[in-house]
C-alpha cells in the first residue's frame, strides 16, 4: 500500500473531532481534506463535487433557524450540482453490456422504494412545495447516480468503493428527511458519519483507481 492513502485518516480525524464536539468547521475540513488528498490525480469532476459539497454542507448546518427552509433549499441545490458531477463521473465509466445489466434490478428497486416513501411519508410532512420538488430532483439524481456506478466498468475494488460511498450519501440524505420531516429524531446522530463516510469512500476509490492500495 502507497503511503498517500494514510491521507485518508486526516478526513477521519476531523470526522471523529465533528463527532466529538459537533463543530461545524470539523465538517468541512472531512470534504475538505478528501478533496486536497486526491487532488493531484483525480477526476475534476470528482473534485467538483467535492467543493460543490462544501457548500451545500455550509447552507445545511445553518438551516435551523428562521430562514431554515431556504437555507435547506440552498443545501439542496449544493448538493444537487455535486452529485450532477458524480452522475457525469458515472456515465462516463458505465458499461451497459448484457451482464453488466443485472444490475439494473437493485437499482430499480430502490427507485421504487424510495417513491413510495415520497409519495406516502415524505410528501404530506412537507408543507413547502419547493421543498417537495428539490427533494424529488434530489432523490432522482442521487438514483441516477448510484444506477450508473452499479454500471461502472472500472475494477472491482475502485468499484465497490464508490457504490458504497454514493450508497451511504443516500442513506445520509434519507436520514435528513427522517429526522427533519418525519420527527425520527434519534435518527439524526448518524446523519454526519454517513456523510463522512461517502466522501472518505469516494476518496479511496480515486486511490483506489490510482493504483495506489498495491
Amino acid at each position: 500500500m502507497n503511503p498517500i492513502c494514510l491521507l485518508l485518516l486526516i478526513p477521519i480525524l476531523c470526522a471523529a473531532l465533528h463527532a466529538k464536539t459537533g463543530w461545524y468547521p470539523f465538517s468541512a475540513a472531512v470534504t475538505l481534506t478528501c478533496l486536497v488528498s486526491v487532488f493531484p490525480w483525480a477526476d475534476p469532476r470528482i473534485l467538483a463535487a467535492y467543493a460543490l459539497s462544501v457548500i451545500g454542507d455550509w447552507f445545511m448546518a445553518h438551516s435551523g433557524g428562521k430562514n431554515g427552509d431556504r437555507m435547506l433549499l440552498g443545501g439542496i441545490a449544493g448538493f444537487f450540482l455535486a452529485h450532477a458531477c458524480f452522475l457525469l463521473f458515472s456515465v462516463d465509466r458505465a458499461d451497459f453490456s448484457s451482464g453488466r445489466l443485472l444490475w439494473l434490478i437493485p437499482s430499480g428497486a430502490a427507485a421504487v422504494g424510495y417513491a413510495l416513501f415520497l409519495v406516502r411519508a415524505l410528501y404530506p410532512a412537507v408543507p413547502d412545495r419547493m421543498l417537495k420538488i428539490a427533494a424529488t430532483a434530489y432523490t432522482g439524481i442521487s438514483l441516477a447516480v448510484l444506477t450508473f456506478s452499479l454500471l461502472s466498468s472500472s475494477a472491482p475494488i475502485p468499484k465497490a468503493l464508490f457504490c458504497f460511498g454514493i450508497a451511504m450519501i443516500l442513506f445520509s440524505d434519507t436520514l435528513i428527511a427522517l429526522s427533519r420531516f418525519l420527527k425520527k429524531k434519534g435518527l439524526g446522530r448518524w446523519i454526519c458519519p454517513t456523510y463522512f463516510a461517502c466522501h472518505i469512500l469516494i476518496a479511496a476509490s480515486m486511490m483506489a483507481e490510482a493504483g495506489f492500495f498495491g
